[in-house]
């Protein structure tokens, strides 16, 4: 994959944009299919909006460009159809140099989304945030450059109704810095960043442990019912740079997720890591790499950390089903919260286990083929000693 000049040396960001970009286009389209029952308005929010490192002049490479135009493709699906949907974004920025930039970009923008540009600290402009969105669906994206001003008590108010999605980069490169560090105005910070009503963070958590904890406070805090995380990687070292955390309060919000996972960061990402591998080859040495595709397939680091096989997949759906049946859409969601699979990994993986016989699907609708499991079949576990386990074909 080709990485755009004004990402060298900052591949990691171009992962994120890439995530934000394509969560928000298939967020935006799915959340305009309600446009069909009459006039839709969906928000996109960057809270902490910048720009501060672009490149571009037309700030192609920021949060800020990337949202509009995802959000302007999204709602185009629709409106093509003759659907009356409506687009919307706000930005907050405290830097007033920033701010200034900022306000002039929007300014100068055409097409169909209307913007907003709140000057402060993002903590300051919840209220009027909130005032804007109303009820309507909206997308949150909190993208702080560290972990200072991004409290969890001030995302809990933009996503306490149903139809809000939150996209939180979480800066582990940051936190796993200082958040061992005893001096108190660090500790309130963390505090506040986590949503630690009571006590300090506990030393030495592990990464999964912070991201766990993280996770189960958006969820707890915010009133979300999902929660999952993805891990963006450094681009030329085997080790985390941050981690995007999203929280929503519908099971689509992880299909959503998982499937732009594995397109961004199981796939992309290894084209991404060997692109900037060669360009600091040839920095350091002054030699042309040679422009072979040596990229693997699924980025190996992905491939080592997160991988499940199928085996043990589902032996995991096998574990959650327990003894009682269970309609799909009831086992998935649990599955990709805690691990990096996706909705169709699981449908899979639960055929194979029905045409072993360790399972029975009961389908809304009867055929002589066996199709994937849909969200309203129902999953029941067997027993290897059932009879009707024995006779269920290979």
């Amino acid at each position: 994959m080709e990485v755009p000049t004004e990402y060298h040396g900052r591949e990691q960001s171009f992962l994120k944009h890439r995530v934000l970009k394509e969560y928000l286009l298939r967020w935006g389209r799915k959340l305009g299919s309600l446009s069909r029952r009459g006039p839709l308005r969906l928000w996109y929010v960057d809270c902490f909006a910048g720009p501060w490192s672009s490149r571009s002049p037309s700030l192609e490479d920021t949060s800020i460009h990337i949202g509009v135009h995802a959000l302007a493709e999204a709602a185009a699906t629709w409106r093509t159809a003759g659907h009356d949907i409506e687009v919307n974004a706000v930005f907050v920025e405290a830097n007033r140099n920033a701010f200034e930039t900022l306000r002039d970009h929007l300014a100068s923008l055409g097409g169909p989304v209307k913007t907003y540009a709140l000057h402060g600290e993002f903590g300051q402009q919840v209220d009027a945030i909130a005032g804007l969105l109303c009820a309507d669906p909206a997308f949150i994206f909190v993208d702080p450059t560290g972990f200072k001003g991004a409290a969890m008590s001030f995302i809990a108010p933009l996503v306490e109704r149903r139809v809000r999605d939150v996209l939180v980069n979480v800066m582990f490169e940051h936190i796993n810095r200082w958040k061992d560090d005893p001096r108190e105005f660090l500790r309130e910070q963390m505090r506040e960043f986590f949503g630690l009503e009571d006590g300090n963070l506990v030393p030495g958590l592990s990464e999964a442990e912070l991201f766990e904890l993280y996770r189960e406070n958006l969820k707890g805090r915010c009133g979300l019912k999902y929660a999952a995380d993805l891990a963006v990687p450094h681009p030329t070292k085997d080790r985390t740079w941050f981690h995007l955390v999203v929280g929503g309060n519908h099971h689509e919000t992880l299909h959503v997720f998982r499937d732009v996972e594995i397109s961004v960061i199981a796939t992309e990402a290894a084209r991404v890591r060997d692109s900037a591998s060669k360009r600091r080859h040839e920095e350091r040495t002054g030699q042309i790499a040679l422009a072979l595709d040596t990229a693997a397939p699924v980025d190996r680091r992905f491939e080592a950390k997160y991988r499940i096989d199928d085996a043990s997949l589902a032996d995991l759906l096998i574990a959650a089903l327990g003894s009682s049946p269970r309609r799909f859409d009831g086992v998935w969601p649990a599955l990709l919260e805690a691990h990096h699979v996706t909705r169709a990994q699981v449908a899979h993986v639960a055929r194979d286990a029905e045409a072993s016989g360790r399972l029975m699907i009961e389908r809304e609708k009867s055929s002589t083929r066996r199709p994937l499991p849909k969200d309203a079949d129902i999953l029941r576990r067997l027993d290897p000693e059932d009879p009707v386990a024995r006779s269920s074909p290979p």
